[in-house]
């Protein structure tokens, strides 16, 4: 009976001193997931172990989730999306760091107030348009939508920001927009959160797309409501066109064809 007590303390000495030589980040405090009322392995390989990458990712932004995107960390760490303890380790050996292009290097929220990381869409063919409710361009709406099931397949997405700077055509809350364009146009393609794009208070997105600094080529103010530029897989404008131009304009459906054809960047 002795001999086990012994074996035993033994044993737990063992794995105290294990624990006190494990370097420092190995072993965090689940203060998260008792905070918010989650399971400890939401952040860890299992509890007060190891982080898996949405650990990693807290503990790199000064502990905190308010820019977090699941879909867009899951998918730099290499695991899939909504996994949990150990499936939550991060296969990819520098997460937390990793190189987005500055084009797409912005967290935005959605329609719905999710949080996006326009990194999710790096290596995809992107159009980016500022979108209204309330414009005699509004029914490019339907074109838009077109030639985002026409191509979404291969690759191709419409990002839809609606802005009210151009005859205050887009008014309504975020609910009243996403509402109008499902409703009224069948909209499945990415809308946000309304923005601005022009003058104080204009995002930093479209701050990006209109300086000279950052976008040489295209850049200059936006002029009207459905100007739209053409991204290709390496997050770079390859064009720019006016408000008049058609989703379903030859020219364009043309170069977003081209950009398709090209390979995705590993």
């Amino acid at each position: 009976m002795r001999y086990r007590i012994v074996r035993a303390g033994a044993a737990l000495l063992a794995v105290c001193g294990a624990l006190l030589l494990a370097p420092a980040g190995a072993n965090a405090t689940p203060a998260y997931a008792e905070r918010e009322k989650k399971e400890c392995v939401y952040c860890h390989v299992q509890p007060g172990q190891a982080r898996n990458f949405r650990g990693l990712y807290y503990a790199a932004n000064r502990y905190s989730f308010a820019q977090f995107d699941e879909a867009f960390e899951a998918r730099m760490a290499g695991v899939k999306p909504n996994s949990m303890a150990f499936d939550a380790r991060p296969t990819n050996p520098a997460y937390p760091r990793y190189t987005v292009a500055p084009l797409l290097n912005f967290r935005m929220k959605d329609i719905d107030g999710k949080m996006v990381h326009l990194g999710r869409y790096q290596g995809d063919v992107i159009l980016i348009v500022n979108v209204a409710s309330f414009c005699g361009y509004t029914p490019q709406y339907a074109g838009l939508q077109k030639l985002y099931q026409q191509y979404k397949d291969r690759g191709f997405v419409v990002l839809g920001f609606p802005a009210n700077e151009f005859g205050a055509q887009e008014p309504g809350s975020d609910k009243q927009i996403k509402e109008f364009c499902t409703s009224k146009y069948d909209v499945t393609f990415p809308i946000f959160s309304k923005i601005v794009v022009k003058g104080e208070g204009q995002h930093p997105l479209y701050r990006y797309l209109t300086d000279k600094a950052t976008n040489p080529q295209f850049a200059g103010e936006i002029e009207w409501n459905f100007t739209k530029f053409l991204v290709n897989r390496k997050g770079e404008v390859v064009e720019r066109f006016r408000s008049n131009v058609e989703p379903l304009n030859p020219r364009l459906t043309s170069l977003i064809e081209r950009e398709l054809d090209r390979p995705r960047p590993k």
